[in-house]
């Protein structure tokens, strides 16, 4: 019981601050405050723009039993949510360390995730149309709660009792099978084929036009996927990419390194004319008998600064 009861306190401390949950839901879902959600039939596993649980519908009759005892060898749920009535119930692997899906993060992991879940969702007969949006709640006494791993995942880990190889990880995606975060590896390999040959016609212009050349193309993707990405997940996939290709592109990357520089220039001999002006009014300040704790006052510099500008300044 403590075991479990440590599973449940670590799956509490991942849900969302306002997830949304439900008694019924034939009467929809509603935005509820932490711990009213913990109160509901139904609540949110995943904040929207980070996952930190894997959540499956096994939607068959004692699918506790059939884990332990006709699914042998495969990586165990940390969570069986059970109906008590006939024993189909909701699987939830966790997570040590999130994978974010928005414009902070790392495309690698999400395709890694991706076909982690396509293999266990195979191996484990889930329901292929369940979306996770919204899980049986643990804590609810309607659901029998079982655990059956008293530590979360890594992303190795379960790879690797799955036996995936980068092949399948790297496996392109077809658009009728874009759902959950086959939508993010959707439009990840699409667009980025189509840089490898567009960014030759940026060439020459500057990397904010590229992004948004590559922003534009993955928003035209994501229109044809049956429930599309939020705009913070595509504007993260395209800045994965546009960063990517720009940084490969001979001419590009020569040509952003070239404007780098001349900036470089421009702020330097600036900041030198600043300089040489504060100087200038250094002498005057002095000559008009400011000390140079004074003087380093009103120009914002170091005491130490004023004494190295007027070393060897003679006041008549």
């Amino acid at each position: 019981m403590q075991q479990l009861e440590l599973i449940l306190d670590q799956f509490i401390n991942t849900i969302p601050k306002k997830p949304y949950a439900s008694d019924n839901l034939n009467y929809g879902v509603k935005i509820y405050s932490k711990d009213a959600a913990l109160l509901k039939v139904y609540l949110q596993p995943n904040h929207p723009y980070y996952l930190h649980n894997i959540v499956f519908d096994l939607d068959y009759e004692a699918s506790l039993v059939e884990i332990l005892y006709s699914k042998t060898g495969l990586p165990l749920p940390n969570l069986i949510i059970e109906n008590k009535e006939n024993g189909r119930s909701h699987a939830i692997y966790q997570l040590k360390s999130p994978v974010f899906k928005t414009d902070a993060s790392r495309q690698k992991p999400i395709i890694y995730l991706n076909a982690i879940h396509s293999t266990l969702q195979h191996v484990l007969d889930a329901d292929a149309n369940y979306t996770g949006l919204i899980c049986k709640n643990p804590l609810n006494d309607r659901w029998r709660t079982n655990t059956l791993r008293h530590t979360p995942y890594s992303l190795d880990e379960l790879a690797n009792k799955l036996e995936i190889d980068w092949k399948q990880i790297s496996k392109p995606i077809k658009q009728d099978e874009a759902v959950g975060l086959g939508r993010n590896c959707y439009i990840f390999h699409k667009a980025r084929h189509w840089s490898y040959v567009a960014i030759r016609k940026h060439r020459g212009a500057t990397y904010n036009t590229w992004l948004q050349s590559v922003l534009d193309h993955c928003l035209k993707l994501n229109e044809g996927i049956t429930e599309p990405l939020g705009y913070n997940e595509v504007k993260g996939i395209s800045k994965s990419i546009a960063r990517w290709v720009w940084k490969r592109d001979p001419h590009c990357y020569a040509m952003f390194i070239e404007r780098q520089t001349m900036k470089g220039r421009k702020g330097g001999k600036a900041k030198g004319e600043a300089y040489s002006f504060k100087r200038e009014q250094a002498v005057k300040l002095k000559e008009q008998g400011m000390n140079n704790t004074q003087i380093a006052k009103q120009l914002e510099v170091s005491r130490y600064t004023i004494i190295r500008w007027l070393g060897g300044v003679t006041i008549a």
